[in-house]
């Protein structure tokens, strides 16, 4: 209930009428198309009489010659229609209406839909090329992340006292090579049970290999003759959906250094080595009610930590669902679903230790207010078991303000 909720407000003002639920239109030179996104699963070949046309102010509209409904591979919710001729400069909207259409199994009379115009085909594609080119970051990776969770104690002996958590990230590129960096995280708390007594800091150097290389390698040649000109957009807007249905988008190799402190200064820096290889999954579109959402993950097969009497060798996974507020007018901008596990084996023994010690954090955060660089919101995080270098057992809720950078999130 409290994730319908949270769709509710993301959803902001829709248009349609139940059974369409979303338009989106682009203009591109001999291949504008749009985007029609039903309530349930559609059968293209029952889409009739498509007509198209473009509003402007008031009752001004121009009727636009379309081509038949064409279904979208991989997406059984959405229909593809062509169209010739450009709208009015004036025309902000198009509204696509059919004759009858099959959706969910039931045969629908006279649909329509409203959606506005997308008129920069080329530098959407390009966008879209550009989100191909990278992998995204996770929240650990991003430039700043800092999360305070201020309370009162609940035992009798701590209820007059304050009680707080901090989750911080700071990562910041090197000037002279994009791919190494230098970071400080922290994860403290004032509480048994919610401290962490965790900190690090050093540099690392991590190296993406995109997969697909040959159809990488094809999209860039589709780019260069269509030389801006629309003439190839079409079949180069079906390679971007291509690779973006793709399970997986690329691997990386990461090394480096890192120094590990409980942050109380009641035990030395340990010095380690860190290295380790991981898989990214693409960004993966998933079907919401309300609001649009997208979900990836990273899988880390296998990774080392090393030092002078440590020797640890983990495994883990992170993954995040992201949903996008619709509306303009929505109170809730974005929504993020995030969860990270590691699970590390103590080849040599630490503080008494052995064996494997697992981590769990799951985070839910709503962003109220964002620019182009910041967001901010706040922030639910369960946090279940235990970091170096103490392994103190952490078994907690947390609620409180978050801010993040915006970047990287492809």
């Amino acid at each position: 209930m409290c994730l319908l909720a949270l769709l509710l407000c993301l959803r902001g003002h829709g248009q349609g009428n139940g059974s369409i639920q979303r338009v989106e239109s682009v203009l591109v030179p001999d291949a504008s198309y749009v985007d029609i996104t039903f309530s349930g699963n559609v059968r293209a070949s029952s889409a009739e009489r498509v007509s198209l046309y473009s509003l402007g102010d008031g009752t001004d509209e121009a009727v636009l010659s379309s081509s038949q409904a064409e279904g979208l591979g991989g997406r059984p919710r959405m229909l593809r229609v062509f169209f010739a001729g450009n709208p009015p400069a004036e025309h902000a909207k198009l509204r696509v209406c059919l004759g009858s259409v099959e959706v969910g199994g039931t045969l629908l009379k006279d649909v329509c839909g409203e959606g506005r115009i997308a008129r920069n085909m080329e530098s959407e594609l390009a966008r879209a090329r550009e989100t191909l080119r990278t992998l995204p970051k996770l929240q650990r990776e991003k430039s700043l992340f800092a999360s305070v969770f201020l309370g009162r104690g609940g035992g009798a002996a701590d209820s007059a006292r304050t009680i707080g958590a901090a989750d911080v990230s700071l990562v910041r590129n090197d000037f002279g090579s994009k791919d190494l960096n230098y970071f400080l995280r922290l994860k403290r708390g004032s509480a048994d049970g919610m401290d962490a007594r965790n900190m690090e800091a050093g540099a690392s150097y991590r190296r993406s290999f995109l997969l697909h290389r040959g159809e990488r390698a094809k999209l860039a040649k589709l780019f260069s003759e269509a030389g801006g000109r629309g003439g190839r957009f079409r079949e180069a807007t079906a390679m971007v959906e291509d690779l973006r249905k793709r399970w997986f988008a690329g691997h990386m190799i990461e090394a480096g250094v890192k120094l590990e402190s409980d942050a109380a200064g009641e035990n030395q820096w340990l010095g380690l080595v860190d290295a380790g290889w991981s898989l990214q999954s693409t960004t993966r579109r998933v079907r919401l009610p309300g609001a649009p959402g997208w979900f990836r993950f990273r899988w880390l097969a296998g990774g080392l930590e090393a030092g002078r009497g440590q020797a640890r060798v983990k495994v883990g996974a992170d993954a995040a669902l992201v949903v996008r507020a619709r509306g303009g007018a929505a109170p809730i901008r974005r929504l993020e679903f995030h969860a990270e596990s590691a699970n590390r084996w103590l080849a040599r023994p630490e503080r008494s230790e052995r064996g494997v010690r697992p981590w769990l954090q799951m985070d839910a955060k709503a962003f109220l207010f964002e620019s182009a660089h910041v967001r901010y919101g706040v922030r639910l995080s369960l946090q279940r078991g235990s970091l170096p270098p103490v392994y103190e057992p952490v078994k907690s809720v947390q609620f409180g303000f978050v801010v993040e950078s915006a970047g990287g999130d492809q």
